[in-house]
Parts: structure tokens; C-alpha cells; sequence
């Protein structure tokens, strides 16, 4: 073959092409043995750091002694619904009536050590706890209290990541809301992913349902057409 023939024969993005489809298969068939076997290696840390899931397991169990509903969301429940992919911190959102803040302030200022000077006020008018645990993993905590977030609550499961109990995360569904609302870059990424894992049983209606809402109060309504034509795309009607 000539030189000229051979050029005009070369594909470049073949190659990439063929590696997206073999991870998109393997994504699909992914077993739970074969996910909790894929954990550790991309999420193996040594001392004095502390193992991700370990380091939520050890929060959950201190929420759970203090009566304290929340779930695991952000990077914690996509190991599971998405793509296992490295991340460094447990975000989590608890459940508070208006009016409680300053009790869960109280029980979070106890569990974990504050990263700002300020985390009162930062709970009681943002929202927010952000802190780490006393070997270093960070915690962001938003604090919820809207009719959805208690919806979520409602949804959440408890998952098994080869830890001493299991994580109690939000559920595919609530994953893929707060994405879609969030919207930044690596979040589509992410979408695309829990899409091709998880989107097959997901109830699709109840997503937009659910979106629709919390798009509008964020002025983000360009963001649901673009995650129906993800969707489509993914599964064409019909098949």
C-alpha cells in the first residue's frame, strides 16, 4: 500500500471510537461483585489519609446515634449509578426544618471540624456545613429542607461498598436532578454516564417531573431539553 493510499485510509478517532463502545458495554454489564472488586483500586489511600467510604460509613454512623436524616450525594452515589471515577471529598445533604439549624449545627460542629471561621451563620443563612474529618477528608454538607429534598430522603438506599455497613446514598433518579440543575461541565460528563448504567430502569417522567420546578427557580430551563436529547440519544424510542 502507498503512502498516499494508506493517509487517505487512516481514521484517527477510530480507535477512540471503539474504546467508548467497549466502555459503554462494560458499564452496562457491570456486575455488583465486579464494582465492589473495582473500588479499591481506583480509591486505595494510605496513611495518614483515610479511605473515602470508610471515612462517610464513620459519619453515617454518628448521623444515624443523632437521629439525623440525610443521603449521600455527589460523588459517592456516581460510583454506583455513573462510572467508578477517583474523588476526594463526602457531600451529603441533611434534612432540616426551618427553624432546626441551629440543632444540626450543634450535632455537625461536634462530628466534624469546620473549614471556615464562621459555620453558624454559614448554616443557618447559606445552608451549608463545610468541614473535614479529623484525618483530613473534606465535607461539604448542604442543608435541605424543601419539599423535593425530603422527596429525595424518601428515595434514598442503602448500598454496599465493601465497608463496614452499607452507604445510605440518593438514588439514580435524585443523581441525575441535581446534575442536571448543577450543570457544569463535568456533570454532563457524569449524566451521560449514569445514563448508559442506570438509565434503563430509570423513571424518565418523574425526572422531568421533578426537574421542571427547581429548573425554572434557577433559571436553567435550557438544561432539560439538553438531558431528553442525552436520554434519546441513548434510547431511541421503539428500542
Amino acid at each position: 500500500m502507498d503512502l498516499e493510499t494508506l493517509k487517505n485510509r487512516i481514521d484517527r478517532e477510530w480507535g477512540y471510537r471503539v474504546a467508548e463502545e467497549l466502555r459503554v458495554r462494560d458499564l452496562k454489564n457491570m456486575t455488583s461483585e465486579k464494582w465492589l472488586d473495582t473500588l479499591p483500586f481506583v480509591h486505595h489511600v494510605s496513611e495518614p489519609q483515610e479511605y473515602l467510604f470508610q471515612a462517610a460509613a464513620n459519619l453515617q454512623k454518628e448521623l444515624h446515634k443523632r437521629d439525623i436524616t440525610f443521603c449521600f450525594i455527589g460523588g459517592i452515589p456516581l460510583q454506583k449509578w455513573g462510572e467508578i471515577r477517583f474523588t476526594t471529598d463526602v457531600d451529603l445533604t441533611v434534612f432540616c426544618e426551618l427553624g432546626e439549624e441551629l440543632h444540626v449545627f450543634e450535632v455537625l460542629d461536634f462530628i466534624l471540624d469546620s473549614r471556615i471561621d464562621d459555620p453558624r451563620d454559614m448554616v443557618r443563612f447559606g445552608r451549608m456545613y463545610l468541614g473535614h474529618t479529623q484525618k483530613g477528608v473534606q465535607v461539604d454538607i448542604s442543608i435541605g429542607f424543601t419539599p423535593y429534598e425530603q422527596r429525595m430522603m424518601e428515595r434514598a438506599q442503602d448500598v454496599d461498598y465493601g465497608v463496614d455497613v452499607p452507604l445510605h446514598v440518593c438514588s439514580a433518579l435524585d443523581l441525575t436532578v441535581l446534575k442536571t440543575v448543577a450543570g457544569r461541565m463535568r456533570d454532563w460528563a457524569d449524566i451521560e454516564r449514569i445514563i448508559q448504567r442506570s438509565g434503563e430502569t430509570m423513571n424518565w417522567d418523574l425526572v422531568y417531573e421533578e426537574l421542571e420546578p427547581l429548573l425554572a427557580l434557577a433559571h436553567k430551563e435550557d438544561h432539560l431539553p439538553r438531558l431528553k436529547s442525552m436520554v434519546d440519544e441513548e434510547y431511541p424510542e421503539g428500542t
